[in-house]
């Protein structure tokens, strides 16, 4: 993976992408340190819990994953690029947390589908079941959410995905916005867009997987 130069991602890319303000202004940087973290090599006695949920097919919580995005930002002045890292954490077999610094954001798995809360606190759905165009739900930053897309086969710089749902959250107001996130099976958020008056702020996944163990022998991934 290569180093990027140091840039800034909004707060509503960092926000969205896990989820509702757990990361902060703070998210993106242009380090990938995180993604080669070292490690003792110990696997962790959460790895394979599972909730058994569809929610949970399309938002994984795999205890000690993480996930690498590369953002960017488009509108006055010249691109802003820049990396953000997300580490997983699983507390029980229906419960998880997503963190880069700050308060983690705690999600729960059920067969309602993937629950967390809006920055003011109100209940909101990640996913709401079923994966229909009917449903519609609270997003995360507020905004009425709906399924726009089934079925959709997508490729980003981690790889290419088949089978993905994309939801499109949009709200108005004195800060109107509109989010298009596309979640594809066992792997979760791969592409995500945000517009908000003229800017556009999108974020592509580039790795997501077990920590990287830095030792005498070089690289090695650890389940």
């Amino acid at each position: 993976m290569r180093s990027m130069s140091n840039g800034a991602c909004s707060r509503s890319v960092a926000r969205l992408l896990f989820v509702a303000g757990a990361l902060g202004a703070t998210a993106c940087s242009g380090a990938t340190g995180d993604a080669t973290t070292p490690t003792n090599g110990a696997t962790s006695p959460n790895a394979n819990l599972s909730s058994g949920t569809l929610g949970e097919k399309y938002f994984p919580l795999k205890d000690g994953h993480i996930y690498q995005y590369e953002t960017l930002r488009l509108g006055d002045g010249p691109p802003d690029k820049g990396m953000l890292p997300v580490r997983v954490k699983r507390t029980s077999a229906t419960t998880g947390e997503l963190k880069k610094g700050g308060t983690p954001q705690t999600f729960q798995l059920s067969e309602l589908g993937v629950q967390t809360q809006t920055k003011s606190g109100a209940p909101a759905f990640v996913l709401k079941m079923p994966i229909d165009p009917s449903t519609t739900w609270l997003g995360p930053l507020g905004g009425k959410t709906r399924y726009d897309a089934q079925n959709q086969s997508v490729d980003s710089r981690a790889g290419h995905f088949d089978g993905c749902v994309r939801t499109i959250e949009e709200r108005g107001g004195d800060a109107p916005l509109r989010v298009a996130t596309v979640f594809c099976p066992d792997v979760g958020i791969v592409t995500l867009e945000v517009q908000s008056g003229a800017a556009v702020e999108r974020a592509e996944l580039v790795y997501y997987g077990p920590q990287i163990e830095i030792g005498p022998d070089g690289l090695k991934r650890v389940e």
